[in-house]
């Protein structure tokens, strides 16, 4: 159903592409809703005692800042060595890990979501300390952070939905007395599969105009991007297999290292550099991105998520007998 709702939306927007446009409105709406589904299943103690996992944040960090950074800085160069432009706008989308979108796969691949609300604390410094950096390093050149733009997407996609939760469990303790009613009607309904799907459609129906528009930029993109995704991937599974980490932090492990924080960087793409191929570059990058963390879900539950035991290194050994 999900990567249908790919085709679903550029279909759309071929048929109605006025309309289309207009669904840009529905992305921020839908992750909105599915975050706060997400933190209607999240343990609050379980995020609190998360700080203590020193194992698995000092994996996490080593991949976010160390390992992807390089693959990011040799990926441009391989493939878009003669347009700096591109490069800066692939450093910028690939350089700074997601502080929310990745909560959502984490919970579609039954992993730690707890763990990752307390990991969003060290992504977001991290990424905010660093990403100039990196971009002095690899080009040459800095931008200025554009601190009241994530600080915005913070506040929406993280405290604004935790909060709404929190009120939502205390209401319902209150008058139903437990929330396994609510959890029932969430899964029954298929409530997070449908706000996916809606924010799915809505995203590619609105950027559909940029991919048909510029098919030699996203010809010369898809490549680095792809090869990015898929290294981080593999990067994430055999670092959590080697850390010994169970199943549900693997998966957190994969889409921290997978998901890219779309809103800072394309603020920063817009407001920091004059050349439009900057943002153009970070416009295409989440539409690439998308299809393959559903993938990456599909992966993970239907190939390596264990039925009892939590150990992956068990599952990987159980996959080449």
């Amino acid at each position: 159903m999900l990567l249908g709702s790919i085709g679903v939306g550029l279909g759309f927007a071929k048929l109605a592409p006025s309309t289309a446009t207009s669904l840009n409105a529905l992305v921020p709406i839908g992750v909105f809703v599915l975050l706060y589904l997400v933190m209607l299943s999240i343990d609050t103690r379980r995020v609190a005692e998360a700080f203590g996992e020193r194992r698995f944040l000092a994996i996490a960090i080593g991949l976010n800042f160390a390992l992807n950074p390089l693959v990011a800085w040799m990926l441009g160069r391989l493939f878009l060595g003669d347009h700096p432009d591109l490069r800066v706008g692939l450093l910028l989308f690939l350089l700074t890990p997601c502080i929310g979108w990745y909560l959502i796969f984490t919970e579609l691949a039954g992993g730690d979501v707890g763990l990752g609300v307390s990991l969003l604390a060290v992504n977001l410094v991290l990424q905010v300390v660093l990403l100039p950096v990196y971009l002095l390093l690899f080009e040459g050149q800095t931008s200025t952070i554009d601190l009241r733009g994530i600080t915005q997407s913070v506040l929406i996609y993280l405290v604004l939905p935790a909060a709404a939760a929190a009120l939502t469990r205390r209401v319902v303790a209150v008058r139903l007395s437990g929330m396994d009613s609510v959890h029932r009607v969430i899964a029954r309904a298929h409530l997070k599969t449908v706000a996916l799907g809606v924010v799915i459609v809505s995203m590619f129906a609105s950027e559909a105009d940029t991919l048909f528009d510029n098919p030699s930029v996203v010809a010369r993109l898809m490549a680095p991007l792809l090869v990015f995704f898929v290294v981080a991937f593999v990067l994430a599974l055999v670092a959590g297999h080697f850390g010994r980490l169970p199943y549900d932090q693997t998966a957190l492990l994969a889409f921290t290292a997978t998901s890219r924080n779309s809103e800072a960087s394309l603020a920063i793409a817009a407001t920091a550099f004059a050349s439009p191929l900057v943002a153009l570059a970070v416009v295409v990058g989440p539409v690439i991105e998308l299809p393959l963390l559903i993938l990456m879900v599909r992966v993970l539950r239907s190939r390596l998520k264990p039925p009892t035991d939590q150990s992956l290194g068990s599952v990987l050994k159980g996959a080449q007998q």
